[in-house]
């Protein structure tokens, strides 16, 4: 939560004090020589897929977790209802595989994941533009994925990245739509059990200019926020009285 509300407030505040690029399209990418042709069998959430090695007769299935990012999870605990923008990202995933001529998937570092899922980049050609496109690039360059790095899988991170800094900026998908809802840890992770716990969506700014304070669950995340980026202590601290956030938190 914390990763998501300081990703997302950095990029859209230092936006506007700063010139930025805009988004340019990454060059037509192709088939990596690597890459391994499958087939979908049934979308399970959006970063997670299960797929069929052998295109013959007969049914070999792997469940793959895509490299590189985190869609909001379908279920948690507390009603087992969806977090914000789950099912979207589900459909989403589900919508561009199952009109895709061809799928591939490319390995990185590491190949399986504490929950024995393979992991990999998942490329595919377009039935539509006939283009090839790697999914979770596109997932989160359209807001319904965050870029995450989990060690030692790097190969396209750049380019997630990027992608995520494009769709912040942009306020695409969740980022606008939501309230930082996607779980970071991927050890809770688990295609059979729910999230530990709900995403608190409640708290609300108690007034205009405070409204950057509500994206922090304590007052020591705000200061330390203010004190990584000082460019920001109007926002932070509107009185000068020297103590952000003290207003919203009650800091005597």
């Amino acid at each position: 939560m914390r990763y998501v509300r300081i990703l997302a407030i950095a990029v859209l505040l230092l936006a506007g004090l700063q010139s930025v690029s805009t988004h340019s399209a990454t060059a037509d990418d192709v088939i990596p020589n690597d890459a391994v042709q499958v087939e979908l069998i049934r979308t399970i959430d959006g970063d997670t897929i299960d797929v069929d090695f052998d295109l013959g007769p007969g049914e070999d299935r792997d469940r793959i977790r895509m490299i590189g990012i985190d869609t909001p999870e379908t279920n948690y605990s507390y009603g087992n209802q969806p977090e914000c923008y789950g099912e979207e990202a589900s459909k989403k995933t589900d919508s561009l595989l199952v009109a895709a001529s061809e799928i591939w998937v490319e390995r990185d570092e590491d190949p399986v994941d504490n929950n024995d899922r393979l992991l990999r980049y998942v490329w595919y050609i377009s039935e539509i533009d006939g283009k090839v496109h790697l999914l979770n690039e596109q997932l989160v360059a359209e807001g319904y994925a965050m870029a995450r790095y989990y060690a030692p899988n790097g190969k396209y991170q750049d380019r997630l990245d990027q992608a995520q800094e494009n769709a912040i900026r942009e306020g695409r998908g969740m980022w606008t739509y939501c309230d930082a809802s996607v779980s970071l840890d991927p050890a809770l992770e688990d295609d059979n059990i729910p999230d530990t716990a709900p995403i608190d969506r409640t708290k609300t700014p108690v007034s205009d200019e405070e409204e950057i304070c509500s994206f922090f669950d304590t007052w020591d995340e705000a200061y330390d926020f203010w004190l990584e980026f000082p460019e920001l202590d109007a926002e932070f601290d509107p009185d000068g009285n020297g103590i952000p956030c003290d207003r919203y938190f009650d800091i005597q």
